[in-house]
């Protein structure tokens, strides 16, 4: 049943004059009766599903099982609600049955939704009075026991409640923030007087004059509270305190400090932005004053170190011709170690940054890159800057379709293959120890050239089965400065020679390469047959003694206060970024051999017998060279490299360098005597490097579907959470697929494995590396997660840096607990706080750094 009326006195809006005007007449005055004031501006829709009973005398509706009424963005649903006509008030309430309260009311204006145990309304004034209301605004849930309403769509409540504990706000809920009055503005803010925290029932000491929460969604500007703790090392601190600013729905910014009693302090500045479609990055600047220990002490060093972060990309679909990114990673070398105990970032020994600029030419094979590049070492304090780089470059170019209109590339014709690219590099780059950065003759220090590179090639098929690959090499060099070295007095010097000189270089080549397929029968084993592919080359290149004296690259240096003892060769681009030509020329015979073994075997399955190929070794190759026009030494070292994965998961990868000559006596230096012959020696192996790798997660487990027919339990999670404790335990007993204990199927576990073997010429002495990194994440229990990095150095007989840390769900609030156990940056933080980033000022911390265990060894 719905019907809409107009209460108090609507009719009198519908009178109208009915007078008639006739000719010559003059009309009676007609009067319109004002309308009385307590007249709504909307008419008012009522339902209910039971009955609806008007009291003709009194003036007022019953609406009797869930009844309805609604008025503009207003909808009031309850088991029983009254209307009265005259006054404008609607009230509404829950009825008894069995016992228990049920249809209590539900009051939805616009996007908000309350609950309430009664209602009363004024239509006109859209004032009301509420008991025991319940609502959710935000991230939050607010009760109040007696709550009055104005005309702005704001609630006052008495003996308030806020949490953000989303299983109720009663007494049963994990906590919550009581307050004697309590002020809501939905959307906005929740205002409090005195307040203090009630954790599972029972109220705590921690108390405050005022609550100010805010409800606004987006981002919003405000202050973020630090948080406030006691080191042993640099004394009382508050840290990660300071402002957000939400500039804009793309950008936004957090100024953040800390500040320590004994003097040390830092500030951070970091920038967000994103312009959907267009571009998104990061900028962070931070800044630490350190001191270490207590001013006085003779211990005592302030050091200030500063980091810069920047992270920009830009999105594809933004230009698709050219593209724009940065990823800058700068600062002090000491930064990370007294700023950082994540074992990831106070382990690198190396910062790298790259901001680049593509561009392709649209309708050309060409392309532009302008890179500007920063290497900074940690450990040795070196910087090595290239501001900037620029290289253009040519996609592969075929000269055949200059000359014919339609040129075939995949007929025979042999020249349809000839093809060249252009590369063309130009650096400018200064290497300098990170101090001596910003001196005013660091920039006289730097080094600048230009490469191009123009590779010819083209491909041939000799007897069907062998590939032939001629390719001719251009090369040219430049530089704006070069050297010049003479002997003055007792010792030598180096002058250096203004001017743009280049070295013009070329070498051609030619290499032979095919395939060698072997099989072997197995017999009528399930490993039915064994394929080994063996992948030979061989190549020759030539090129010039660019030492020579008639190319001019090289020079005589008289040696000696004599000047005329001897003479040393020099390059005159020996400073150069690129180098110069080689000393010497080149005929050498480049040859490899690569192999690659597999298995076929077959399994029986319903469907029949189905075979598959398991790799056994995915590469092995061996490689050298025979230099014929090199006068002594003329084979190159022995590289051998292989992988292979075993059983789908582990990773094996090898590689050594193998010298075929023979050491001197001194064992300092090779000999021209080649070791393979003498004594069944292969050759005297220089460094090898093995490694085992895997990464161990389980199968992908399916939750038990519940029965057919069967229903879910309420969510625990989002929404207005009314459920009682009682019910979870129905629902534990009835649908235990739902509550069964939780499985250890989510985890993670990543072994690496390394030896590392290098020869060192003094006799007796070898360096041999060989450590285990182990990298795992587990999800122990339904709400405990744990990690770990750590790793065990074999050599030195002791643990790697090493990171623990566990996470406990405690529903609306979280526990974590992380540890650097031994080490340098030993030390150790646990945290419990509230998961809303309302109320994540709500924590205790307790941290203890790497330097208070090296000063107090505590």
């Amino acid at each position: 049943m719905l019907i809409t009326f107009v209460p108090a006195g609507g009719q009198s809006l519908l009178v109208k004059d009915s007078n008639l005007h006739k000719k010559g007449e003059i009309s009676k005055d007609t009067i319109h009766p004002a309308a009385p004031k307590s007249v709504l501006s909307s008419k008012v829709d009522y339902d209910a599903k039971d009955s609806i009973r008007l009291d003709a005398v009194s003036r007022k509706l019953y609406l009797y099982g869930k009844a309805s009424v609604k008025y503009q963005d207003l909808t009031l649903n309850a088991a029983f609600i009254t209307i009265s006509i005259d006054s404008n008030i609607a009230y509404a309430c829950g009825v008894q049955d069995s016992g228990r309260l049920t249809g209590t009311p539900v009051f939805h204006q616009g996007a908000d939704v309350f609950y309430a145990k009664t209602i009363r309304y004024n239509f006109k004034s859209k004032k009301g009075r509420i008991n025991q209301i319940k609502t959710k605004e935000g991230d939050g849930y607010i009760f109040g026991e007696t709550v009055k309403k104005d005309t702005g769509n704001v609630y006052y409540m008495k003996d308030g409640k806020y949490s953000t504990c989303s299983i109720g706000l009663d007494s049963e809920a994990h906590f919550f923030i009581r307050a004697l009055r309590l002020k809501v503005i939905p959307n906005k803010e929740v205002v409090t007087g005195p307040a203090w925290l009630v954790v599972e029932g029972v109220p705590t000491p921690l108390a405050i004059p005022f609550g100010f929460f805010p409800l606004s969604t987006g981002r919003q500007s405000g202050i973020i509270v630090p948080a406030y703790g006691e080191s042993q090392e640099q004394g009382f601190f508050l840290q990660n305190g300071g402002y957000y600013f939400g500039i804009s729905d793309k950008m936004d910014m957090q100024l953040t400090g800390d500040i320590y009693s004994y003097g040390s302090w830092g500030l951070s500045d970091v920038l967000n932005y994103n312009d959907r479609y267009h571009y998104n990055g990061s900028l962070s600047l931070q800044y630490a004053l350190t001191k270490l220990p207590i001013p006085g002490s003779p211990l005592y060093s302030s050091q200030g170190n500063y980091m810069v972060t920047w992270t920009h990309t830009q999105d594809p679909k933004a230009r698709p011709n050219s593209s724009f990114s940065a990823n800058v990673n700068a600062g002090s070398s000491n930064y990370n170690t007294y700023n950082s105990t994540d074992p990831t970032v106070f382990l690198q020994n190396t910062m790298q940054s790259n901001i680049a600029y593509t561009k392709n030419f649209a309708g050309t094979p060409f392309h532009m890159s302008i890179n500007a590049e920063q290497s900074e070492n940690t450990i040795a304090k070196t910087v090595n800057l290239s501001l900037p780089e620029l290289t253009i470059s040519a996609d592969r170019i075929f000269p055949a379709k200059w000359f014919e209109a339609h040129p075939d590339l995949n007929s025979n014709k042999w020249y349809n293959t000839i093809s060249f690219t252009i590369t063309t590099n130009i650096q400018n780059n200064i290497n300098t120890y990170d101090s001596l950065l910003f001196k005013p003759y660091t920039l006289r220090q730097m080094q600048n050239g230009m490469s191009t590179s123009i590779p010819i090639s083209a491909t041939l098929h000799i007897l069907k089965y062998i590939t032939l690959t001629p390719a001719v090499n251009i090369n040219s060099l430049g530089y704006m400065q070069t050297i010049r070295q003479r002997w003055v007095g007792t010792a030598p010097q180096t002058d250096t020679v203004q001017g743009l000189k280049f070295a013009n270089t070329y070498n051609a080549a030619a290499t032979l390469t095919t395939n060698v397929y072997g099989t072997y029968s197995l017999g009528n084993s399930n490993a039915v047959m064994i394929r080994h592919v063996l992948m030979p080359s061989v190549g020759f290149i030539y090129q010039p003694n660019y030492s020579s004296a008639n190319y001019g690259f090289y020079r005589n240096v008289p040696v000696g206060p004599e000047q005329v003892s001897s003479s040393a060769l020099y390059s005159i681009f020996q400073n150069g970024i690129y180098g110069g030509p080689g000393i010497g020329g080149q005929g050498a015979v480049n040859l490899s051999l690569g192999n690659k073994t597999s298995m076929k075997v077959k399994t029986h399955t319903d469907a029949g017998i189905v075979y598959k190929k398991i790799n056994l070794i995915d590469l092995l190759s061996v490689s050298t060279a025979y230099n014929m026009a090199a006068d002594s030494f003329k084979w190159a070292n022995i590289l051998i490299t292989g992988n292979t994965t075993l059983f789908k998961k582990l990773n094996v990868n090898f590689s050594g360098t193998v010298d075929p000559y023979k050491l001197n006596a001194a064992r300092t230096r090779d000999t021209n005597e080649l070791v393979l012959g003498s004594a069944n020696n292969f050759g005297r192996l220089l460094n090898a490097d093995f490694s085992l790798g895997t990464s161990i997660t389980p199968s992908t487990q399916q939750k038990p579907a519940s029965p057919s027919g069967g229903t879910s339990p309420p969510s625990n999670t989002g929404g207005l959470q009314l459920m009682a404790p009682d019910q979870y335990m129905y629902y534990q007993m009835m649908m235990p697929y739902y509550y069964a204990p939780l499985e250890l199927n989510s985890w993670s576990l990543t072994f690496f494995y390394n030896l590392v073997y290098s020869q060192v010429t003094a006799p007796g002495q070898q360096a041999v590396t060989q450590s285990l990194t182990v990298n795992g994440s587990a999800q122990v229990t339904r709400y405990w997660y744990a990690s770990i990095f750590t790793g065990y150095d074999f050599v030195g007989h002791q643990f790697t840096a090493t990171s623990i840390s566990c996470r406990r769900d405690m529903h609306c609030w979280e526990l974590e607990f992380t540890t650097v156990p031994f080490g340098f940056h030993q030390s150790f933080t646990l945290s419990i706080h509230v998961k809303s980033s309302v109320l994540q000022d709500l924590k205790l911390q307790r941290t203890r750094d790497w330097e208070d265990t090296q000063m107090y060894g505590q």
